[in-house]
């Protein structure tokens, strides 16, 4: 179940949408546009709840996790095999936020990614509300963007379902309105979104959070999608 959008209230979003100003978005990146859109789930695990309407100004946001020769130009002393060099990247939290500050970056936050991964019509996954399995890149022996299909999220992202988690800049704390506890809610977790290669589907939907230690991410292949302000 989503939450009631009327069809004026869309209709109104549209319009707005449509009377934007476009700008170009920098090499790399896509547009996401200012407005609305439906946030969390009612099925999924208690930590995406309550489902919400949630908005976020205009931004842009890389097409694709950022690739161990794109980490590798900010950190020099990054080491990666060489037929992995379009492969997402694997770092910690802090190296994350280091390179999108140098790249003139930032993290996204929660919302920000959510609403480039399903837009604005509370679809389950990036392409739709159906799984199927040859739209995820699961072997991370693959490079970016490489799943036999190849669908892109409603604004053009690739691989926001699969390939590696996905560094927010968010602490894992309790959506507004929620009651169920959760020990590990407060400022020492980061949360990560996308799921991974080694996840089953529920794990790869657009409200999927999940938590770890910024400094300790051990077996979780936690990568890089960079957001940029609009001036």
């Amino acid at each position: 179940m989503k939450p009631c959008i009327t069809l004026l209230t869309f209709l109104v979003h549209i319009l707005y949408v449509v009377g934007q100003e476009k700008p170009v978005p920098p090499e790399g990146m896509v547009y996401v546009p200012a407005g609305e859109f439906i946030m969390g789930s009612v099925y999924g695990d208690p930590d995406e709840r309550p489902q919400q309407i949630a908005s976020t100004k205009a931004f842009f946001i890389d097409k694709y996790e950022v690739s161990n020769t794109e980490f590798a130009k900010f950190d020099p002393t990054f080491k990666f095999p060489p037929e992995k060099k379009n492969n997402a990247a694997i770092v910690t939290w802090s190296k994350a936020d280091a390179y999108a500050k140098w790249a003139g970056k930032r993290l996204p936050t929660e919302k920000e990614w959510e609403k480039a991964a399903r837009g604005i019509d509370g679809r389950v996954f990036p392409w739709g509300d159906t799984y199927d399995n040859t739209y995820v890149v699961w072997d991370q022996k693959e490079t970016r963007g490489t799943s036999i299909a190849k669908p892109a999220s409603p604004y053009g992202c690739y691989d926001m379902a699969g390939s590696v988690w996905e560094w927010t800049s968010d602490w894992y704390k309790p959506y507004p309105g929620n009651t169920v506890p959760m020990e590990q809610y407060g400022e020492t977790y980061k949360v990560m979104r996308g799921g991974s290669n080694f996840n089953n589907h529920s794990f790869i939907r657009t409200s999927q959070r999940y938590y770890v230690l910024p400094e300790k991410i051990h077996v979780y292949p936690v990568g890089i999608r960079c957001v940029k302000d609009i001036d």
